[in-house]
């Protein structure tokens, strides 16, 4: 996990970003057990966290609390029901029965991590690639630290920039972004991604309904060639299979 310290130099406040970077061939649970663990200490003791201060009694209680609760964290996903659909995809040889198999299917970002978890229990191992692009309008322009859209749609902003607050509303709305994550074993491998537009209702597939998009071993694209066309600023994989997300992103009217 990514994590910045940002520190307002007029009024002392410190802000800690935590971000998701890429990461590659890692254990599911371990993976998303360590970035709890350390966001959890972040929050409560960053000084020990950072190194800056020595280990305290309360320090080493907090760990082992935060420990215990992001171990809980994890097993709660054990509760999750998995849809025996979804587990069947990876026992799939054929790209019709992988179209097949997504063909009305709903996820949750619950179900997503639950199936994450249980393809690690089978041996697959989790990588994550994504990139961020902004318009042509505001390239090479200088950016704040931090900045983000409020609930009334000001924004606030901490360090200096070039931009107008309407500029960086801009930046926020209009950048291009895509996630991707690779669950693999051996040869076999399956994606599942999105981009802020695809969760954003920006798309044209069901009214806008937020969705994700599968690729896999079986279609005919390298992993290389997708992990470079998730990289690139427009992509560019053909016609693939959409699943429904649900509970996230900005859902639909019906």
């Amino acid at each position: 996990m990514r994590i910045q310290e940002i520190i307002n130099k007029k009024t002392g406040e410190t802000l800690i970003v935590f971000g998701g970077e890429d990461f590659e061939n890692v254990h599911p649970q371990q993976h998303y057990y360590e970035a709890c663990l350390m966001k959890g200490i972040m929050l409560t003791f960053p000084e020990e966290a950072t190194g800056r201060k020595k280990p305290t009694e309360e320090g080493k209680k907090a760990l082992l609390a935060t420990s215990e609760t992001c171990k809980e964290y994890i097993s709660s996903f054990d509760n999750i029901i998995i849809p025996e659909a979804l587990k069947d995809l990876l026992q799939t040889t054929r790209k019709k029965e992988q179209i097949k198999i997504l063909n009305g299917m709903v996820l949750t970002p619950d179900i997503l991590m639950a199936f994450l978890f249980f393809a690690g229990n089978q041996g697959y191992t989790l990588s994550q690639y994504s990139s961020e692009f902004q318009t042509t309008s505001i390239e090479g322009k200088k950016l704040p630290l931090a900045y983000m859209k409020n609930e009334d749609g000001k924004i606030t902003k901490l360090g200096g920039t070039e931009l107008t607050d309407g500029e960086l509303k801009m930046a926020l709305e209009q950048r291009s972004v895509k996630i991707a994550k690779f669950i693999e074993k051996g040869d076999e491998w399956h994606c599942f991604f999105i981009t802020y537009d695809s969760i954003g209702g920006k798309e044209n597939w069901e009214d806008g309904q937020p969705h994700f998009h599968y690729i896999s071993n079986l279609f005919g694209i390298s992993r290389e060639g997708v992990i470079n066309q998730i990289k690139s600023k427009k992509y560019k994989v053909g016609n693939l299979p959409h699943i429904k997300l649900q509970e996230y992103g900005n859902q639909p009217d019906y």
